[in-house]
């Protein structure tokens, strides 16, 4: 999965002004007539649900807008050039490195007199979201439309104004309900697969799960065995923008994160690569395997841990639609969460139980569950329909 880009735009620059003179017959210059030229094409990046990674911004780099015209006589303004808008995902932050910017909505949160020279993040988090990352230059007016402080007109026109050029950091997070999370082999795709409409890749090896998976839960579902949606992925994500309605609402969409060891923070294993995409769910599935000799709770401490390091170096974000908590990324270790005892039907009914009771002394919501069985998964899915609606 191509989920993170770095790639520079260019605005186009604005047409020079012409320099010209009506021709009137016995005089050596009529009236000036110079027409100014057009604008530069604005570069804009909007969020569209027709793309599911940003796998277009992997070999090209470099995106151009067009240039304005230069203006002509008799007072004939040179075309503007055409806007150049990147589509990008919806989830997708747009970070503008050292750019002055504006943001194109309905409600803008900022306009042209409020403008920046530092790093800013844009949250394109819905269908349609547009920001302005690089304006274009203005066109040159032609020497019509200037003169001097005596009222003479100039020989030549202004030289249009150069468009900005920036560079663009384009990261994706996946727009999901609920985020499951691990040690590796302690079955979050063997669960995906049980719960929702996927089919990751199974294996009993580390980090089978090498991208993120998405599933999807429906509520309406009377069996397990029942549960996966008709609908196929792309068609869910193409009603992902409408959470207003009855299906949304009876439906939760699930993402699998590969799996994190110790020190993932830091770069081990797969580091925190993929992190980023728990950041927008709502409630957190973190799974124990019950069949490891290791202690549980230290499992269950050492991704806590983890996820403490990461949100601790994100910052708070600012722009279209802030991601996270007020506090930054501080949120992702506040989220709700469900501990999930995975496997139980390869441990005995008193090793189970006894996990069990460790973490309900802990105050954690705990299920215990067996893909295999299906023991257990109906009692999950049900917990997660109800801490949605709560």
């Amino acid at each position: 999965m191509i989920d993170y880009a770095r790639i520079t735009v260019k605005a186009g620059d604005g047409g020079d002004g012409a320099g010209s003179f009506h021709h009137i017959k016995g005089k050596r210059r009529g009236k000036a007539d110079g027409g100014s030229g057009g604008n530069g094409g604005n570069v804009y990046c909007q969020a569209t649900f027709n793309l599911n990674t940003l796998e277009p911004y992997r070999f090209v780099k470099d995106y151009n807008a067009w240039d304005g015209q230069r203006g002509a006589p008799n007072l004939r303004k040179g075309a503007n050039g055409e806007d150049l808008v990147l589509k990008v995902p919806v989830g997708t932050m747009v970070k503008v490195q050292s750019a002055k910017f504006k943001v194109q909505s309905e409600e803008p949160k900022f306009s042209r007199d409020k403008l920046s020279t530092s790093d800013i993040d844009f949250d394109l988090a819905s269908e349609g979201d547009k920001i302005l990352v690089a304006r274009g230059g203005q066109g040159g007016r032609g020497n019509a439309y200037l003169r001097d402080e005596y009222g003479r007109r100039p020989l030549s026109g202004e030289k249009g104004e150069l468009g900005e050029s920036v560079n663009l950091i384009l990261e994706l997070k996946l727009i999901a309900d609920v985020g499951l999370i691990g040690l590796p082999n302690s079955g979050k795709s063997t669960l995906l697969a049980a719960l929702a409409a996927a089919k990751p890749a199974i294996a009993p090896y580390p980090f089978t799960t090498l991208e993120p998976n998405l599933g999807v839960l429906n509520k309406s579902s009377k069996s397990i065995k029942g549960t996966k949606s008709t609908k196929s992925l792309e068609e869910w994500k193409e009603t992902l923008g409408t959470r207003g309605t009855h299906e949304a609402r009876d439906t939760l969409v699930l993402a699998d994160i590969p799996g994190l060891i110790e020190g993932a923070s830091a770069g081990k294993g797969l580091g925190d690569l993929f992190l980023r995409h728990v950041e927008r769910t709502k409630i957190l599935l973190h799974l124990i395997d019950l069949a490891t000799n290791s202690e549980k709770f230290a499992d269950y401490q050492t991704i806590r841990n983890e996820l403490t390091t990461y949100s601790k170096d994100l910052p708070a974000h600012s722009g279209l639609k802030p991601s996270g908590s007020k506090t930054g990324g501080h949120g992702l270790v506040k989220k709700r969460e469900i501990i999930v005892l995975t496997k139980s039907d390869l441990v005995s009914k008193e090793k189970a139980k006894l996990t069990v009771e460790l973490f309900k002394a802990k105050k954690k919501r705990v299920v215990l569950i067996s893909c295999v069985s299906q023991e257990g998964l109906k009692e999950l899915a049900e917990m997660l329909f109800k801490l949605k609606e709560s």
